[in-house]
């Protein structure tokens, strides 16, 4: 909603201000500082390719492999940010919620012995499992128009550090045959878990670091606003947009 109250109040200052698309943007700035700031709302979208998950597990397509497709694995990311721009420079902090995207499933993983038995995998259930994210970027953006203009447009590219808490749980049931049980004993596990109580909870760090590599598009409007489209890397691939406003 502030995007949506600034860029026509950005469009109406430019309009006025002259009657070409060519503007000085630093006529536009009455500021007793050499660099600006932003605040900025993004959204990502995260996932894990199925083809590098094949590489580890069996999914519905190998031969006589499980019949339900494996669970794929992925987040959204709903952050703030507070940025620091100085001469093409972009100091970002940033803090951000990440919402499983995880489904429950049956995970077979690949066996590299002879025999391949696909009734020894675990059926995995999250339960209330997110993230909470801080950290730091550091971006350079190379101007792919002139910046003088009304909307410039630049090529964002960096990275940066950071650390998150993860909340919540996988719970999970093993094949009867792997387990001391009473409950369905020669079943796998994708029969116990509808009928047995789960066999306990996977055991993960809960602090992690997280690594960022972000290139993206900046439409900048007149120093007032802009829009960010980016891709990269945040732990996992991922593709989103940020915006807000520039002071």
């Amino acid at each position: 909603m502030f995007l949506f109250a600034v860029l026509p109040a950005t469009f109406f200052n430019v309009a006025i201000a002259q009657d070409n698309d060519t503007i000085n943007t630093r006529d536009l700035e009455i500021r007793d500082r050499d660099y600006l700031m932003q605040t900025n709302v993004r959204y990502r979208n995260l996932f894990v390719p199925d083809a590098l998950m094949d590489t580890w597990f069996y999914n519905s397509d190998t031969e006589g492999a499980y019949s339900e497709p494996r669970p794929s694995i992925g987040a959204t990311v709903i952050g703030l940010e507070y940025a620091f721009l100085n001469e093409g420079n972009t100091w970002t902090i940033w803090g951000e919620y990440m919402g499983s995207k995880l489904e429950q499933g049956y995970w077979d993983d690949i066996e590299t012995s002879e025999t391949v038995d696909h009734d020894d995998g675990d059926w995995v259930r999250p339960d209330n499992f997110s993230g909470w994210w801080g950290g730091f970027n550091y971006a350079y953006t190379v101007p792919l128009t002139d910046p003088n203009k009304a909307i410039s447009l630049g090529l964002p590219m960096g990275g940066g550090l950071g650390v998150g808490y993860i909340t919540g749980n996988l719970t999970y049931w093993r094949p009867g045959t792997a387990i001391e049980t009473d409950c369905e004993p020669a079943a796998p596990a994708y029969v116990r878990y509808s009928v047995c109580e789960p066999d306990g909870e996977k055991e993960f760090p809960r602090f992690l670091p997280i690594l960022d590599i972000s290139l993206g598009l900046d439409v900048n409007f007149a120093n007032r606003a802009h829009i960010r489209f980016e891709g990269g890397l945040h732990d996992m691939i991922y593709y989103g947009i940020s915006a807000g406003g520039t002071f």
